[in-house]
């Protein structure tokens, strides 16, 4: 009778371990579904993240990119003048002069050896004399004046346009950056939110895999039990015949 009793056990353990391996097999595969949804979401978001990065980039790139050329266009506006610039404006005459004797000493410097003519000696002469002149003296002085107080106007203005693209390319780029990450935290949010439910329905796979591999395990260690005790009996079983 108890012979009989432990079969039947054995039996309905088998059976119960045979359902519990197949569950733990369909269980396995949902949890292989869903570790697939969770990564295609979190994929997902992730190339979203990537492209808000690139577009924060081609901003600020753009954004300093304009600052660039406008400083440099700004910069090249504020060249220094050269003193002939000033004599030219203020002393035309003296400046006119001046311009002759610099046509003729070039035109004498395509000859050979011009150095050593004696129209060249009478220029250099008249020249010098015309730079030791009061009348250029003061149309130089002044000229110099004039260009000194000119390249320091222009000196400062230039300075002045260099702090304000450095200003605006900064605070620009703050601005880039807040929206970033004002835009990253909705995009996070959105993702914990598209994340929740996929999370959950995980975790519950999660107890529901750890309380099946439970079952199973008591239950085959107690076949292994049974069938021990059958063994067991089968041998101590009196044998006709002996």
């Amino acid at each position: 009778m108890a012979y009989l009793l432990l079969l039947h056990q054995k039996m309905s353990l088998k059976r119960k371990v045979n359902k519990l391996t197949l569950a733990q097999t369909t269980i396995g595969t949902r949890k292989d579904r869903i570790t697939k949804r969770i990564e295609t979401v979190q994929k997902s978001f992730a190339r979203k993240q990537s492209k808000l990065e690139a577009q924060a980039k081609r901003m600020t790139s753009m954004t300093n990119s304009i600052m660039n050329n406008y400083s440099m266009a700004a910069a090249q506006q504020c060249q220094m003048m050269p003193i002939e610039y000033f004599m030219k404006n203020s002393h035309s005459d003296v400046y006119e002069q001046y311009q002759k004797y610099q046509n003729r000493f070039s035109e004498m410097s395509k000859k050979e050896n011009y150095t050593e003519s004696a129209d060249y000696k009478t220029l250099q002469e008249e020249y010098n004399k015309f730079i030791q002149s009061e009348e250029y003296k003061n149309a130089y002085s002044q000229a110099q004046n004039a260009q000194m107080q000119a390249n320091q106007a222009m000196a400062m203005r230039k300075q002045m346009i260099q702090q304000y693209t450095s200003t605006m390319t900064t605070n620009f780029n703050d601005q880039v950056s807040i929206w970033l990450e004002a835009q990253t935290q909705a995009l996070e949010d959105e993702e914990e939110m598209a994340l929740a439910p996929l999370n959950e329905e995980d975790t519950l796979i999660d107890i529901e895999q750890e309380s099946n591999e439970a079952q199973l395990s008591y239950a085959q260690s107690r076949l292994e039990s049974i069938e021990s005790a059958l063994s067991n009996q089968t041998q101590e079983a009196p044998k006709f015949g002996a």
